[in-house]
């Protein structure tokens, strides 16, 4: 679990950084619609790691390398030392701090979940037949949102009723595309991910500026056919709405003073969008994820052999050295490298093909690797393979070891 974890981390941070990173060129180059759609990229690479871990045998596929290819495999061992001590703070103390943390957070939601519900059933009912969902007015909250999980309502302050019939029109179409495009579900995901990986700055930055880009969306979607007069009228109700409230897992939010300027901005901007762009951007976004986040397990692939005449055995082999942090923190893993053997018996050109977790044990497979010394011959080898593993424990002599091809 901690082998995940450590990979999906550095996955996400990956995809998390370039998002926020070339954000503001996104927005600019594909409007606000596809920008808002480009985060689906993050519970994708999730999804897609998840089902390759449950299901290997349907995603051969996607792999580069589905060929047979014979591979020494080798095992490093953690001393004892190191694997009790990796042990205690395991068992003692990540996962418990882990599971506070979430808890905490799983309470704050629950609070919000009642304290929604009762500004549900204390709401004042107004008859707008143009809107199919219930439109509640109470004087405790100061901006629309659309509240609930099962049967949304839309929540509005008392001044909603002093606005004009235009500009009413604006926000609950706007809160309606909401409840339409099932942003409350999206956000439920959003920051159930963000909850798994709480530790992670990042997902907290990304999960903040995917819910501003959900509400430049909708602003983008209510005002595509507008006026340049309703325009000014919606940026003034935007302006008198605009609260800095805290993001609510269960809830939409209409003002956000943060990007306000951003939001009246991008009213300027019409790119327009395509159901066809977005199935193909679905489709890319998804084989780019299998692609990419591939999960090939010890051996998963490979025949892998301990023993063999075909391949070169080495004369002088080097021990890796266990990296610290990874036998503390308890972690497995392993890494497959290609390489060469020169006439003389050295080793050349090592290149690191797959490794999990990715940049835990690459370094020290690495090093060692290229110390290791085989017997000279006349022309030497080229793209032999060999697969190192880390494992903490080292199994019990009485233990049958069968590798399955």
């Amino acid at each position: 679990m901690i082998n995940w974890f450590m990979e999906q981390t550095i996955s996400l941070s990956v995809v998390c950084m370039v998002l926020l990173v070339s954000h503001r060129l996104l927005l600019s180059k594909l409007g606000a619609h596809y920008t808002y759609f480009m985060w689906i990229i993050v519970p994708v690479f999730v999804f897609a790691d998840v089902l390759q871990i449950l299901l290997p045998s349907m995603f051969n596929g996607f792999s580069s390398n589905n060929t047979s290819i014979l591979m020494h495999q080798y095992y490093v061992f953690a001393t004892d030392t190191v694997a009790l001590s990796a042990g205690l703070f395991d068992q003692l103390y990540l996962p418990y701090l882990y599971g506070i943390v979430v808890t905490v957070i799983v309470a704050n939601i629950v609070m919000e979940y009642g304290w929604l519900q009762q500004l549900i059933q204390r709401g004042r009912q107004l008859d707008i037949p143009s809107v199919k969902l219930n439109v509640l007015v109470h004087p405790d909250i100061e901006s629309p949102m659309l509240a609930g999980i099962i049967t949304p309502s839309i929540l509005v302050p008392t001044s909603f009723t002093l606005l004009d019939e235009s500009q009413q029109q604006a926000i609950l179409q706007h809160e309606v595309y909401h409840y339409q495009r099932g942003d409350v579900w999206s956000n439920i995901l959003a920051y159930g991910l963000t909850v798994l990986f709480w530790f992670n700055p990042l997902m907290w930055l990304a999960y903040r500026r995917f819910r501003q880009d959900q509400e430049l969306s909708c602003d983008a979607q209510v005002t595509a056919r507008m006026e340049a007069h309703s325009k000014i009228a919606y940026s003034n109700t935007l302006l008198a709405y605009s609260q800095h409230a805290p993001l609510g897992m269960l809830h939409t939010h209409y003002g956000d003073k943060t990007i306000l300027k951003e939001r009246i901005l991008q009213m300027k901007k019409q790119h327009g969008k395509s159901t066809l762009v977005l199935i193909g951007m679905t489709l890319a976004i998804g084989v780019s994820a299998f692609m990419f986040n591939q999960q090939v397990h010890a051996g998963g692939q490979v025949n892998i052999a301990n023993t063999t005449s075909d391949m070169a055995l080495p004369v002088i082999r080097i021990e890796p050295t266990y990296p610290v942090n990874a036998a503390k923190e308890g972690v497995n893993g392993y890494v497959q490298m290609s390489f060469d053997i020169n006439p003389t018996g050295n080793v050349d050109n090592v290149n690191v093909i797959k490794a999990s977790p990715k940049g835990v044990f690459d370094t020290s497979a690495v090093e060692a690797l290229k110390e290791w010394k085989y017997q000279p011959s006349a022309t030497g080898f080229k793209d032999l393979q060999v697969q190192l593993d880390y494992v903490i424990h080292q199994p019990e002599k009485s233990v049958e070891r069968i590798t399955v091809k």
